[in-house]
C-alpha cells in the first residue's frame, strides 16, 4: 500500500522575507486524521493546502481520498497527484511503487526519481510561481510525502520522518522575470 501526503503552501510577495521563508522551510509533513478501518484500496492521498499571511499558516483545504489501479500512471496523463508527480506500480516478487516526476508542465520528460518497497519513504519538493489578474504574484511551495507500508502501519504521523530514505528537490530561483 502507498500512503501520499501532498502539502500545498500558497503565499505572496507580502511574505517573502527571511523569517517567512524559515516557517515555509519547517513546513514538511501533517498528520493525517482518517479512520484506519476506511483504507479500502492501494493509495491514500492526503492533500493539505495552507495560505501563508504575515500573521502564520492558515488550513484552507484538507482531503482524504482513497485510490485504487485507476491513480496508477500507464502511460496516460491524469491529475491525481498534480501535473507533475506520477505513481507506477512495479513487478518483481518486491512490489512496490515506483515514482515518477516531470519538471515541465507540458508533461514531457517524465523521469523516474525514486522506487519504494515496503517500509521506505520518500519526498518530493518543488516550487513554482504564477501571475494572473487577481494576484500578480502567487507563489507554491509543494511538498509530496511518500511511504510504502502496510495497511496496519498506518497511524496520523505516517509522513513524520524528517529523513526520508529518498529526497528529491526541484527548487528554481523565484525571482522577478521582467514582465
Amino acid at each position: 500500500m502507498l500512503f501520499i501526503q501532498e502539502v500545498v503552501l500558497l503565499y505572496t510577495k507580502a511574505v517573502r522575507n527571511s523569517n517567512a521563508a524559515n516557517v515555509r522551510r519547517a513546513v514538511k509533513f501533517l498528520p493525517v486524521e482518517f479512520d484506519k478501518s476506511g483504507i479500502t484500496d492501494e493509495i491514500l492521498f492526503n492533500k493539505v493546502n495552507l495560505f501563508q499571511t504575515p500573521e502564520g499558516l492558515k488550513e484552507q483545504r484538507n482531503a482524504v481520498k482513497i485510490y485504487g489501479e485507476n491513480a496508477l500512471f500507464t502511460g496516460r496523463f491524469s491529475d491525481f497527484f498534480g501535473y507533475r508527480v506520477f505513481v507506477k506500480r512495479m513487478g518483481g516478487s518486491q512490489g512496490g511503487y515506483e515514482i515518477l516526476y516531470t519538471d515541465k508542465v507540458q508533461r514531457g520528460y517524465i523521469k523516474s526519481k525514486f522506487a519504494l518497497t515496503n517500509g521506505q519513504s520518500g519526498r518530493i519538493v518543488y516550487n513554482e510561481r504564477y501571475s494572473n489578474w487577481d494576484c500578480p504574484w502567487l507563489y507554491y511551495l509543494t511538498t509530496f510525502n511518500f511511504v510504502c507500508a502496510d495497511k496496519n502501519d498506518f497511524k496520523p504521523k505516517i509522513f513524520f520522518n524528517k529523513n526520508p530514505d529518498f529526497t528529491f528537490t526541484d527548487m528554481k530561483p523565484l525571482r522577478y522575470s521582467g514582465f
